[in-house]
This record gives C-alpha cells, structure tokens and sequence, in this order.
C-alpha cells in the first residue's frame, strides 16, 4: 500500500473544527455567565406584574469616611462624608473569552520492505553401475543434490499526534457596561456629611459600644450647615 493511502479518509473536518466549536461553545457559556453576574451581583431583583424576576435598581455599597474641616465659627471640626457607590464599580467583572486557538495534528508513516529470495528445495540423485568387456571391468557411481529457498518480509509502522491548546483571557468591563459605570460614577457625591467637634483625642467622640456621642451638624454641598438635629 503506498504511503499516500494512508493518510485517506481522516476526520480532517472534526480534527480541525471540533476544537473550535468548543472554543465557541465555552465563549457562549462564559458570556451567560458574565451576564448572570451582573445581573444577580450588580442589581437588585424585582418582581413584574407576572411575578417574574428582572434586575431592579443598581446594588448600591455604603461608605463612609472622615475628613478635617472648621464650623461656622471657623474652629477645628470633624466633617463625617456618607456616600453610596454601585457594587459593580468596586467589584471586578469576570469577562473571559477565549481568545487563542492552536491546533496541531503530526501523522507519520514509515514503511520498509525486504525480500530474500534462495531455493529452499532440496534433491538427491545416487546411482551406480558396474560393466565389463573382457578382461576389463569397472564401476562408475553418480550422486548429487539440489537446494533452495524462498523468504518475504515487510514491517510498516505510523504513528500520530494531536495537540490542541486553548488560551483564555479576561476581556475586562463590556463597553456598554464601562459607560453605564462612568455615568453613574459621575453621579457619585456624598449623600450626607455630618460635622462633629473633635474631642481632646482630635477624634469624634464615641461611647463604648462605638456609637457617636455628640449630636452632628448637617453640611449642604458647600459645606454650610443645614440644620442642627433636634430630638
């Protein structure tokens, strides 16, 4: 058989394309699953009128920090700034897609043929005969043989390797989603600051179980009092 033969009638379609229909099958999966957290982690759920559940408003994380300001009067104060930031600007998105494909088939095929020819057949032929004419007489004795052989051999061997690599990465924030994030980021401001006297430490005062003492003076965005909290 020649060696070309050998190489008929492989799947070179699914050697070849089976790994990149998988490649695209797992891309299919990751984006779900890109999808389902930010659905779940980023919005709160809602229920319509049906009963179904649909991403609500924006899941919102609460901070706050403190930071060195004066009062009215212009003595030292503790401005105390609340603010709220989207989870998913704080998070990070898991956005892999496959983004290499390598797919590498080596077949090789080796074939050798001896053969060795010898007769292997083998035959003998004695004979002997006496004769006389006269006073002459005498003998003649004939012997002989005949061999040979006949051998064949053939060795083939093939071999084949395939190799398949995949590498994924992460993508990061979808376009879309980075300008939803941008806008709701611009729209970040502290939702309340509250203004404390420091005490002797420079600190807000703070009873044992770490609540604040002294009742807080709210500050509007210039940071003017509003109002102070009656009880």
């Amino acid at each position: 058989m020649e060696i070309a033969n050998q190489f008929k009638g492989l799947p070179m379609e699914s050697l070849i394309g089976g790994p990149l229909k998988a490649a695209c099958d797992a891309n299919i999966l990751m984006a779900q699953a890109t999808s389902s957290f930010i659905k779940d982690v980023g919005f709160l759920p809602e229920r319509d009128a049906e009963g179904n559940i649909l991403p609500g408003a924006p899941r919102m994380v609460d901070f706050s920090f403190e930071k060195p300001g004066t009062d009215a009067d212009g003595n030292p104060a503790i401005d105390l700034v609340k603010l709220k930031v989207p989870i998913l600007a704080i998070v990070p998105i898991p956005n892999l897609q496959v983004n290499n494909v390598d797919v590498t088939f080596d077949m090789e095929v080796k074939s050798s043929t001896s053969s060795k020819d010898s007769s292997s057949k083998e035959a003998s032929l004695e004979a002997s005969a006496t004769f006389g004419f006269g006073p002459v007489s005498g003998s003649v004795s004939i012997s002989g043989s005949v061999s040979s052989s006949s051998e064949n051999t053939r060795s083939s061997d093939s071999s084949a390797k395939y190799h398949v690599e995949i590498n994924a990465a992460n993508f990061g924030l979808p376009e879309g989603l980075s300008r939803v994030l941008d806008m709701m980021n611009q729209a970040v401001a502290p939702r309340r600051v509250e203004q404390y006297k420091p005490d002797e430490n420079g600190e807000i005062g703070r009873d044992e179980n770490g609540k604040i003492k002294e009742k807080p003076v709210l500050l509007d965005a210039e940071n003017k009092p509003i109002e102070k909290d009656k009880e």
